[in-house]
């Protein structure tokens, strides 16, 4: 698949400190770090978690994704929109940042592939994932944690509770802490480009099952003036 424009992504360098001793105790509640102390396994400092402000899934994953065709997405895109774009097995599809910035996570089957669309508009860090773990055997479903960490979006699996860190691609609290993610690779293009290059294609759709305002950026200039959220 032909790479547009540069894959836009924060790197975070971490030191990773693995403890496999697990405790009985366990992560009960979503991004409850308050119990995932020293003797919860883990791959980072716990108390470097911070809330981002939100509770658990304040900010709804798309779970039930429907798309629409290239001609009804240019109704509400504009040509310098962003779109993370995927091509698997042939199945085409594009997803518009202005959908991802509200959402963070879009669970999705793509050519016959279980994915996590994510998108972490602190971090402007995009990333897809195979859902599918151990080697095969489970595939899960991933929501918002309402957790940072490094400023960089926590995402939990709605399975073991895990948490997993966005831009390590890697579980951080929990049953999978240490085990990584498996990348898929994906394009981040313009809109005017990618409908010229995929004009088949498949476009998420604003048809989310949420109200929001889609086209305002709740996070208005924070991209390009000196302020860190979360630093």
């Amino acid at each position: 698949m032909l790479s547009i424009v540069a894959v836009m992504l924060l790197t975070i360098i971490v030191i990773p400190i693995i403890n496999v001793n697990p405790s009985s105790t366990s992560i009960t509640t979503v991004g409850n770090t308050n119990s995932a102390n020293d003797k919860e396994k883990h791959s980072i400092p716990v108390d470097q978690i911070v809330s981002g402000g939100p509770p658990p899934d304040g900010i709804p994953s798309i779970d039930d994704p429907k798309f629409i065709s290239v001609q009804e997405a240019g109704r509400f895109l504009e040509d310098s929109d962003f779109v993370l774009g995927l091509n698997i097995n042939g199945d085409i599809r594009a997803y518009p940042l202005q959908i991802l910035v509200w959402h963070e996570i879009v669970n999705d089957n793509v050519g016959g592939i279980p994915v996590a669309v994510t998108y972490c508009p602190l971090c402007f860090t995009n990333q897809v994932f195979n859902r599918s773990l151990d080697d095969g055997q489970e595939v899960v479903e991933f929501g918002t944690s309402g957790k940072l960490y490094n400023s960089n979006l926590v995402m939990y699996d709605r399975t073991s509770k895990s948490l997993w860190s966005q831009a390590m691609a890697e579980g951080i609290v929990g049953k999978y802490a240490g085990t990584k993610l498996e990348r898929v690779p994906f394009d981040v293009a313009y809109w005017k480009e990618w409908k010229r290059l995929y004009p088949e294609s498949k476009i998420l759709s604003r048809n989310t099952g949420s109200n929001r305002p889609y086209g305002v950026d709740p996070y208005g200039d924070y991209y390009t003036n000196s302020d860190v959220l979360f630093p």
